[in-house]
């Protein structure tokens, strides 16, 4: 029985140092102009040369408020519940039961974050109005949340911290834009 519990264990940190590997090397283009629904954002407000973007007259994309404070809900509530709260909780520390489980959670929650963060700042670059002030914030909230984890796995809670002070403020921003974020932390990450 004692050898079963060490090859899970064995298999688990595997799993878990193969996720955050994955979650770090996700830095890839974020430049992709599609959504979720597969609509293209209109060559109106398309990147250019250096990575920048102008900001669309009009909406580009049918419902981008809409399908921005849904995609920025899942992403932040993703964080909340499977990376901050853990890192509070002092689930990430050595010796701490369950660690390895919550940073192979906190893996896999990075790149579903990632991800969700990224369709949001595509929908806000498809509405004049969060196109000017979200985009960028969210671009950095995308960029932090795997450091934020791998910092995590050292100890440090400062980055996770910092994470949620940035996704605190694009709610803060959005809200005052007329977009309201709630988080979901019930959402699936699984799939």
């Amino acid at each position: 029985m004692r050898t079963q519990r060490q090859v899970l264990r064995l298999l688990t940190a595997m799993i878990a140092i193969v996720v955050v590997l994955l979650a770090g090397g996700c830095k890839g283009n974020d430049s992709d102009s599609s959504t979720a629904a597969g609509d293209s954002v209109a060559n109106s407000q398309s990147d250019n040369a250096s990575g920048e973007f102008s900001c669309p007259e009009k909406n580009t994309i049918k419902f981008a408020k809409t399908k921005f404070t849904w995609h920025a809900g899942a992403g932040f509530g993703a964080f909340h519940r499977w990376i901050y709260k853990p890192a509070k909780a002092g689930s990430f520390k050595k010796g701490t039961d369950g660690r390895v489980k919550a940073f192979v959670k906190a893996g896999a929650a990075a790149l579903f974050v990632k991800r969700q963060v990224r369709l949001a700042a595509e929908d806000a670059k498809a509405n004049p109005t969060l196109c000017k002030s979200i985009v960028k914030p969210m671009k950095a909230i995308s960029d932090k949340v795997s450091d934020a984890v791998k910092s995590a796995r050292k100890g440090d809670l400062g980055e996770v911290d910092s994470l949620n002070d940035d996704v605190k403020s694009v709610m803060t921003q959005s809200k005052g834009q007329g977009s309201e974020i709630t988080p979901d932390e019930k959402v699936n990450i699984g799939g």
